[in-house]
């Protein structure tokens, strides 16, 4: 007790003396509870069960008020009946739970002097004993095919859930998250827990090494959609060895891009589109943004980049100051970095979208896919992989009604900014050993200089030290923001790390800052360095900064975020979703809209409901864990969403086609996906030679069944010997309930 009575011999004993006597030990028991044991409301025992069908009992046991420290107190079974709360038809949940009161109880006579001279006396009846006492509260949820739990009163303790039907209890959960621990089992487990890392830490310490060596294995394997490009271009290369000896010129075109398409041809109407398909007849074209600024379910950084609801939590400690070292003892230097941003996704869901086969010819090195698929209008970006490496990058998914398109880097280099930073350079490599979210970390300052602030960034390190031309993060402090001590440094947004990779943090300051730093590599797998000359050195082995690296902690494994509608007057045939964004492994992002009060989801196999709505309400479905999230980039700077319509027929003209000597035998194969000459939509194909301005029909024509969807179709043509001529191919009954495209088209004169 921090408060005792001091009783002496012949001393005057007054009431108030007995009375402190236990107040002042009441006292200390509730600062020991809300000290040393809890903070929170627990409880120890009160465990509810099913007696009867219509009755529940609720065992001894105590509440534990935190708060005030008070301990209340259930001494014998309690029973409670249910049968006048049973719903009538459906089901209904009910909150048992418990409340704390004090009562006076035990009355008895007791004699109180009334008259001192006399020592007259006169009884009373009184209460001897003050009990708190847990009381136990019954709160009804709604009656429901489908009932939501009800939450208890604001200040009670959660004891159960209690499934009612019509005839009964049903189901008994219990708040088993809200019970005191008991100091014995948590010493067991403590125990356990502790034996446990004696044995794995040692295999553990070697697993994130192996981690990093598979990350990279695997990252360098042919893919199947690799593989099976491989065996396309072979077959195309069989196929051209067929051609005759005499042939004057060979051309193919499999319709990605519009390199071999005359677009400004009068009459030209079509689209190269993955094959040829009808052009867009109207379109609309608009940004991600949320329904709701203020929506509780979102996050939304200064950059736009959305992620579900979270909060921080710590997942890395280096906290054991060992020494200091000052920033600017180093060479200072002018450094030019690179900084990264997040790749893109591409979602794209329509009526006409039927899947082509060419697109496998992305991958084949011929086509730019990032340039080709996750390019937004009018863009212009810092680099252009003209060599193409970009479609090792490029993962894509092509189905009917639906096409996903991704890159598998997080952070890509095709759109980069261009940064100098000035003053001494000093970093630490980090191994990450769990994937998540970044979004912020704290470093220990022993001494903060007012003359100039600091810069932080976050930086690939693939070779065991900082990449300045793969920076992923980059934060700007002046000298007011930074405080001696621990200081926490928001990042702009938050940032994926990957586990297997190894990061640097590398902060680059003219000021004579100085930073903790701690002994030992054994948490970072990652060493201290600084920066001279442009190269970085090892400032010591065992040394590495004191850090706390904050993650992000979801507030659910599910997430629906509501977005603003998509618009189109006359009604929406097609989405095209091209976003900066990216989905971790093991998490997914889908996207809904609404038709007929319904939320169908935009996934491979149900087909588009659009029904000719003008307007489409959108949400995004982030699914995922507590500990990692898909990411999207709002505002016009990070998305572009493109609701389209389409034509019914197309009209495709080629470029001129230049033989060496004339030909009067030319003969153009094309490949139809989905064509079906007896549908109800009456799809029909056909296809001329514009020569020297006049059309020329073909002689004669044959079809070749490839498969259940394919066939190639052969034009011959016998024109009069020319050196020139151009391919007009138009093609109709192009519907949302029966598409079809043109997916290759060869042309050969002999």
């Amino acid at each position: 007790m921090e408060k005792h009575v001091i009783y002496r011999d012949r001393q005057e004993l007054q009431a108030a003396d007995l009375n402190n006597t236990q107040t002042w030990a009441d006292e200390a028991d509730r600062h020991l509870v809300t000290d040393a044991i809890t903070p929170e409301r627990q409880f120890v025992g009160l465990t509810v069960s099913t007696r009867s069908a219509t009755e529940i009992d609720v065992a001894p046991g105590r509440l534990y008020d935190g708060p005030s420290g008070k301990v209340y107190a259930i001494e014998s079974t309690q029973t409670h009946s249910v049968f006048a709360m049973l719903p009538l038809q459906d089901q209904k949940w009910l909150a048992v739970s418990a409340f704390g009161q004090e009562d006076e109880t035990d009355i008895q006579p007791r004699d109180f002097l009334i008259d001192l001279q006399t020592r007259e006396v006169e009884p009373q009846a009184v209460a001897m004993q003050r009990r708190r006492v847990a009381t136990i509260h019954i709160a009804q949820g709604l009656e429901s095919p489908t009932p939501e739990r009800p939450e208890p009163p604001t200040g009670y303790m959660l004891l159960a859930h209690v499934r009612l039907s019509p005839t009964g209890i049903q189901e008994v959960v219990l708040a088993t998250s809200r019970k005191l621990p008991n100091l014995y089992a948590v010493d067991q487990r403590l125990r356990a827990a502790e034996g446990w890392i004696t044995s794995a830490e040692p295999r553990i310490a070697h697993i994130m090494t192996d981690i990093a060596g598979v990350s990279r294995e695997v990252a360098q394997r042919a893919t199947l959609d690799q593989a099976i490009q491989l065996a396309l271009d072979m077959a195309r290369v069989k196929e051209r060895l067929e051609i005759p000896d005499d042939y004057k010129f060979y051309g193919a075109d499999h319709f990605l891009d519009d390199r071999e398409s005359d677009t400004a041809f009068a009459g030209y109407s079509a689209r190269a589109y993955e094959g040829i398909r009808p052009p867009i007849v109207a379109y609309d074209t608009a940004a991600l943004a949320l329904l709701n600024p203020l929506d509780p379910a979102a996050r939304v950084a200064s950059t736009q980049l959305l992620l579900p609801a979270y909060e921080e939590v710590c997942r890395l400690r280096m906290e054991t100051r060992a020494g200091e070292i000052t920033i600017n003892q180093y060479q200072y230097q002018t450094t030019q970095m690179v900084q990264r941003t997040v790749s893109r996704e591409r979602v794209r869901y329509g009526e006409t979208l039927t899947h082509c086969t060419n697109s496998a010819f992305w991958r084949s090195g011929t086509y730019d896919p990032v340039s080709g698929i996750l390019r937004r209008d009018n863009e212009t970006w810092v680099v252009d992989p003209a060599d193409r490496q970009a479609a090792l990058g490029h993962a894509s998914v092509r189905v009917t009604r639906m096409w996903i398109d991704t890159y598998q880097e997080t952070y890509w280099e095709a759109v980069t900014q261009t940064h100098t930073v000035q003053g001494s350079i000093l970093a630490q490599t980090v191994l990450m050993a769990q994937t998540g979210w970044i979004t912020s970390l704290e470093l220990f300052f022993t001494s903060v200089d007012a003359s100039g602030g600091l810069t932080l960034l976050l930086t690939d390190a693939p070779q065991g030290q900082p990449d300045m031309a793969r920076v992923i993060s980059r934060t700007v402090l002046n000298a007011a923001a930074l405080t001696g001590g621990w200081c926490r440094i928001a990042l702009a947004e938050p940032v994926l790390v990957e586990s297997g990779r190894r990061y640097a943090i590398v902060l680059v300051s003219g000021a004579a800052h100085r930073v903790g730093f701690t002994r030992g590599t054994e948490y970072t797998q990652g060493l201290l360095m600084y920066a001279q000359d442009g190269q970085f050195f090892t400032e010591q082995a065992d040394r590495d900064l004191m850090l706390r690296l904050n993650f992000a902690r979801f507030a659910n494994p599910r997430t629906i975020i509501q977005m603003q509608p998509l618009q189109l007057a006359g009604g929406i045939a097609d989405i095209d979703l091209l976003y900066d964004g990216v989905t971790p492994a093991g998490c997914q992002l889908i996207w809904e809209y609404q038709t007929g009060g319904l939320w169908r989801p935009i996934i491979d196999g149900p087909e588009p409901q659009f029904g000719g709505a003008a307007i489409l309400p959108l949400r995004a479905v982030f699914v995922g864990t507590q500990d990692l999230m898909p990411a999207v980039r709002l505002g016009s700077a990070g998305s572009q969403v493109r609701v389209a319509r389409t034509g019914t027929g197309f009209v495709h003209i080629s470029t001129p086609r230049t033989l060496g000597q004339a030909s009067s035998d030319i003969r153009v194969r094309l490949l139809l996906e989905d064509f079906n000459p007896s549908a109800p939509a009456n799809h029909t194909v056909a296809c001329q030679l514009i020569i020297g301005g006049n059309t020329v029909n073909p002689a004669s024509q044959r079809d070749e069944i490839v498969d259940g969807r394919s066939r190639w179709r052969e034009f011959r043509f016998t024109p009069a010997a020319t050196t020139s001529y151009r391919i007009r191919i138009e093609g109709t009954g192009v519907t949302a309930q029966h598409p079809w495209h043109v997916a290759e088209r060869y042309d050969l004169a002999l």
